[in-house]
This record gives C-alpha cells, structure tokens and sequence, in this order.
C-alpha cells in the first residue's frame, strides 16, 4: 500500500513549470519526518537546474513553451524505503561434488595473518616448496585439459533449478559483481577506503576507488523461456589476458602436489582421462527475492568459520597498469613488506581500491569465508596472504554489519532495475549499462541506467565480437565509431539514493560515527528519463561506452608516466639476477 505524505494530491494534475513541485511517496512504514526531508533536499537539489530552465524558456518559441508548460505531479515516481527484512540465504546444490583443498603446506597461510614471502628476500630461504616459484607459461598448459568456465546463460543446471525454485533471474559472481559494485557507489556516494593499518608511506595516497573501478558496468540479461540470465558483457573487457589465462593453471598449482600439477602440461596431458577432464565444478548457490545466484568454489577448509575461500592471483602493479605490454615487467620484484615500490604492501593498497570491493561480493554470493591471494608478476611468484572478509567489510564498509546491510541493499535495487527493464522490454534479451556519477560538489550521486533490447540478428555475434576486441591495441579515434552506438531502441532510468543514519539525512559521502551500532536506512528512486528526447539519450550512451573504452583499450596519450620507472625496474632486477 501507497500512501502520500505531502499536501499534493494524488490523482493526476497538471501544474505550471514555474511551480515545480514532486510529489514523492513513502511506504506504509516510512517515516514521515525522513519523507519531508528527502521533499526538501531533492527540491534545494533541483534549485539550480530550475534557474537553466528559466534561462532556456526564454529562449524558447512562445508556442513550444506552452506546449511543455505542465507536468504530471506522479510522473517522477515514488521514493521508496528499502526493506531490512529478509536475507539472502543458501541454497542446496542440485549435485555435490568435492571442493578442492590447499597442497604444499599452505594451509598454514589461513590461519597467520600478513603477507607470507615465498622465499626470504635476505637469506634467500624457502618457506615453501620451490615448486611455486616459476610460472608455467601458457604455452605449456593444456587448458583443453580443464573444463572451461559456463556462463550463467549456458548453464542448464542453474536454470534448472531457477524453474524449480519459480525463479525469474540468474546470475553468477563474475557476471553480476561489477553491477553491484555500481549500486555501492551510489549508495554510499563514493565513500572513500580505510588505509589506516597502512605505513606513513600512504598517508596521502588516494583513498578513492581506481578509475578501473568506477567505470561503467555492462550486462546482458539473457531471456530462456520464464528465466532471465545474467551474463557480463564483455565488448571492453580486457580481463580475458594473460592474467585471466594464468589465473585458471595457477589454481591447479596452488592446489595439487607437483607429479599431479604436471600431468596438465601439454607434455603430459594425455595421461588425464576423461573422467578428469569432465569432472563438474562445484558450486554455492544463494537467493533473494527473484535472484538465484551462483558461485564457483575454488577451495576449502575445515577450520575456518564458513569453510570455503577463493583463490586469486594477484599480478604486481606495473603488469595490471600495462597489460599488453606485460612481458616488460618480468623482472619487477616484491621484496619488501612496505613502501611506495617493490612491496607487499603497495599491491595490498591497490587492492583495496581496485578489487576488494568485486572480491568481497563474490565472497558473499558464494557464502565464502575470504580471499587466499597468490603474489606474482607472470614469471615468479612472490607470496601469499589470507584476507578474511571481516578485513575487507573493515577496508570498504567500515563493520561487517554495515557489509551485510551493503550487499542486501545491491541486490534489492539490482532487482528493482531488473523488474523494470523486463517490464518495459518484456519477454526478450535486453543489455543493461549502468554508470555512477558524482555530483561535482560532493553531496550526491546518482546511477544512470541504460536498458537496450538486444536485435535477435546480432545475438550470436556478441561473443565472438567480445574476444575480437581483445587484440586491439588503442580505444578507437572515431568519435562516430559504430561500435560506440546503441541498438535500435533505448530507455534511459535515472536512480537516486538518500541515507539516513540514526534518523539524520546524510549529505556527502556515507559516514558511521560507530559502524557496529549505527541505524542506516535507504530510500531509492527510479524514474525514465529523456522519454521524448532519443537523440540525448544516444548521446548518453556513447559518452558512457567511450568511458568503458578508455578504461580498456587506453590510448597512448594516457600512459601512466610511472611505467618507465617500472620497467627501470624491471630491467635492473634481471640484470641482478643474471650477475648471481
């Protein structure tokens, strides 16, 4: 039930422009004191793009201005309360199947905190099997040996058991982390990391999230008779490198002893049978409302609070700075705990703001316990470390009962958007495109939302198109290029967030006094805009796709100038290597 808390009225009036005024609506348990206040900030909001108005109407036809001389009161939509009620919650997997464990004594890693070297820079000593040191390179892999990785719409099991489950959406970590990632910054607007367990060295580092974070997410949400997946779209992910490939054989080392490792190097891959080769993965499964989502289980143990953790291979910075060009950072060496270069720190502070909060979803989706973090630079690998994710709620969140409240919060406003779009497009794939912005003072964000139905001609091509952009070198110049330009139809959605904690609105960036007792309370607001203006809406859209390019496919003129540093780097620790 809908009720509204203002003096407007609710059936349809018009009224003129000059008088502005939106009509908002509160759930049945709002607070009326909070309703108020979300009528008078947006209206302070708004005082600025009424003074352009005016300045527009002036110059505007007398005809044309009549013409948009009135408005609908309820056509702005209603701000609603997010519920606190309800959670997401496991579900059984329709098949069991084991979970791999930790080899070569690493398990001791989970239970010591800090980073733990592979091998002692100072006495050159061996915490662990050498083993670990040398990277197999990908042309000694047989990746044809492990089964390769099934999207969420490829995935008969998880629709399966969607139908079963009366389940309108699917998804898996990969496919919906950066999406949520979207909904944070809003939520929070752009609230900064917690560096504080870190040296002097980074006292006046940034403490925002990287570029790489903040861009635009794409997905394509997938139609299959009564079920809709959710599948990453992949037109300017770059991710499917090196990094991606070695990441699948670094799980293998990371988890079988050496005479087993090495039956998965094309030399040996004929003694894996079959029944090997065909071995499902194993999987955690969670809901909420409409979402079924799906995780893939890397490892597990025992001991630990929730049993099973992921592991990620972690390249040193100069390598992710400079993907294609990767094999001119061979040589860049972790060698030290901390400081600005060459250290374990400086990837865990990179971390923090350029995966921490992906990593931390997927833990959550995958009722996970943490992270196990494998060190390296393509060639060696340096260390390990375990994050736990109460360290990460700590690093993003401030508590965990502030991360719990986060990811609840995602997946009620990534269903809402859901809901919306297949009400708008129903029955059909649709790419979804969502981009978060800041206001340029600061006390505001908001998610612009782009929801494309997908042509049923070009819905093959997609995959093929997305492994084609990974041998490009440079975004493209054109600013017409097509591959900039939306399909056919487009809708674009404007969402707003507005907190409240311990009943007081708050401007800015989301801040807790006391993390682990503060009351946070969300209202959301999600309206079609630009509904008769299509050309500003392509314009939208290709400024959002030119962001997602330049975070990509970088040209020349925004090389980082700390690479030639890296690689000075780089240089001098081989020459080291071949002098002892």
């Amino acid at each position: 039930m809908m009720f509204n808390l203002s003096n407007h009225v609710t059936k349809k009036k018009t009224i003129p422009c000059l008088l502005n005024r939106f009509s908002y609506y509160v759930t049945e348990k709002g607070s009326p004191e909070e309703a108020k206040i979300l009528d008078k900030n947006h209206n302070n909001l708004d005082e600025k793009l009424k003074k352009k108005r005016l300045l527009r109407r002036k110059k505007m036809p007398f005809v044309r201005r009549l013409r948009n001389s009135s408005l609908t009161l309820s056509s702005n939509g209603p701000w609603e309360k997010i519920p606190i009620d309800g959670e997401y919650s496991r579900v059984q997997p329709p098949n069991e199947v084991p979970v791999a464990t930790l080899a070569h004594g690493l398990d001791r890693v989970l239970f010591n905190p800090g980073v733990h070297y592979l091998k002692d820079p100072r006495t050159n000593h061996f915490n662990f099997t050498p083993f670990l040191e040398n990277i197999t390179q990908p042309d000694d892999f047989d990746f044809e040996a492990i089964k390769p990785y099934i999207t969420s719409s490829k995935d008969k099991s998880l629709i399966e058991l969607a139908r079963g489950m009366k389940k309108r959406y699917v998804g898996s970590t990969s496919s919906v982390s950066g999406v949520l990632s979207q909904f944070y910054f809003l939520m929070s607007n752009f609230k900064p990391i917690n560096t504080s367990c870190l040296s002097e060295y980074f006292k006046k580092e940034s403490k925002k999230f990287t570029r790489g974070m903040r861009t635009p997410a794409s997905i394509y949400l997938r139609w299959n008779d009564g079920v809709y997946a959710v599948d990453v779209d992949k037109s300017y992910d770059i991710e499917e490198t090196i990094l991606s490939v070695l990441g699948k054989s670094l799980e293998k080392v990371l988890t079988l002893e050496p005479k087993k490792y090495e039956r998965y190097l094309k030399e040996n891959s004929a003694q894996i049978t079959d029944e090997e080769r065909n071995q499902p993965e194993s999987y955690a499964y969670g809901e909420l409302g409409q979402l079924l989502l799906r995780s893939q289980l890397d490892c597990h143990d025992s001991r630990l609070p929730r049993g099973t953790f992921d592991l990620k291979t972690r390249a040193a910075i100069p390598v992710r700075l400079d993907i294609r060009n990767y094999t001119d950072y061979l040589g860049y060496t972790l060698k030290r705990s901390h400081g600005l270069y060459e250290s374990f720190e400086r990837e865990y502070y990179d971390m923090i703001r350029s995966a921490f909060l992906k990593y931390n979803f997927q833990v959550r989706i995958g009722h996970m316990d943490g992270i196990l973090v494998a060190y390296h630079n393509t060639r060696k690998i340096f260390g390990f470390q375990y994050v736990s994710r109460e360290e990460m709620d700590i690093r993003l969140f401030g508590s965990s009962k502030i991360g719990n409240q986060v990811f609840h919060n995602a997946l009620v406003m990534f269903e809402s958007v859901l809901n919306e779009a297949t009400r708008k497009y129903p029955q059909q794939t649709l790419r979804i495109s969502l981009d978060t912005r800041q206001s340029k003072i600061g006390d505001t964000s908001v998610t612009y939302i782009f929801v494309e139905p997908v042509p049923a001609s070009i819905k093959e091509k997609e995959e093929e198109h997305a492994m084609d952009e990974f041998f490009q070198t440079a975004a493209p110049e054109n600013n017409d290029n097509k591959a900039y330009e939306p399909y056919k139809e487009l809708t674009m959605y404007k969402l707003q967030t507005k907190s409240f904690v311990n009943g007081k609105v708050v401007l800015g960036p989301l801040d807790f006094k006391n993390p682990t007792k503060d009351k946070w309370k969300l209202w959301m607001n999600l309206k079609e805009i630009y509904e008769d203006d299509d050309e500003m809406k392509r314009v939208r859209f290709r400024t959002m796709r030119r962001k997602q390019a330049s975070i990509s496919l970088p040209n020349n003129k925004d090389r980082n100038p700390l690479l030639d540093r890296f690689r000075e780097m780089s240089e001098r620790c081989l020459r080291l290597e071949e002098e002892e």
